[in-house]
């Protein structure tokens, strides 16, 4: 199946560098998607995420794969399709908020941030922003992180999360399919458990289908 890929802010799709190289190893096709969030807009990536998936739509059956604000522009691009256009098989969400996180919040008061972080920072940083972009109707797997530091001296106190996203961000009671790894916010695109995952959910029956 074709798979693509969309990164997080601040990271790059050379992130999925190993999970794809597996992926690949079980037939899939893996392409990804990439932005520059401190020269471009979210209308034009937006326009350029929704071009790429029309023409992975034509090509056949796909599915999707965002971490953290990669999984957020994919749910705005998907809510937004074109009518005609295929959607995904599945969307699978690493790590990805629904709501505005705590981390971006903070990192919003700085100048810096604003500069490289763009307009994509700010929207994380918003809860009416995040508020607007709800859950396409498909399939999706939310898979979190849960070895982030808690304790005294973590800055998310006893809150769960993943070392850059609280787990109350993900809201996973939106989601029928969740699962929990003991990994870090950076490091999800790369464990081969995401990837054993995303094997094992694609080989389900597509909706509407039975064994």
């Amino acid at each position: 199946m074709q798979l693509l890929f969309v990164h997080g802010l601040g990271a790059t799709p050379f992130d999925f560098f190993l999970n794809a190289r597996r992926l690949r190893q079980h037939g899939h096709t893996t392409t990804s998607f990439s932005y520059w969030a401190a020269f471009e807009s979210l209308e034009s990536i937006r326009s350029r995420l929704i071009t790429r998936l029309t023409e992975l739509s034509s090509k056949g059956d796909y599915a999707v794969i965002g971490h953290s604000l990669g999984g957020v522009l994919l749910r705005d691009a998907l809510l937004n399709l074109p009518d005609g256009v295929r959607p995904p098989r599945r969307l699978f969400l690493l790590g990805s908020p629904m709501l505005p996180t705590q981390a971006n919040q903070y990192l919003n008061r700085f100048g810096f941030y604003r500069y490289l972080a763009g307009s994509c920072g700010q929207l994380v940083a918003s809860a009416s922003a995040m508020a607007a972009i709800g859950l396409p109707e498909l399939p999706i797997t939310c898979i979190a992180g849960t070895r982030g530091l808690t304790g005294r001296w973590s800055p998310f106190g006893l809150q769960a999360n993943d070392s850059m996203v609280r787990e109350v961000e993900l809201d996973l009671a939106r989601f029928d399919d969740v699962v929990r790894l003991p990994v870090r916010h950076p490091t999800l695109p790369t464990s081969a458990a995401v990837s054993t995952i995303i094997c094992n959910r694609l080989a389900m029956p597509a909706r509407g289908q039975s064994n």
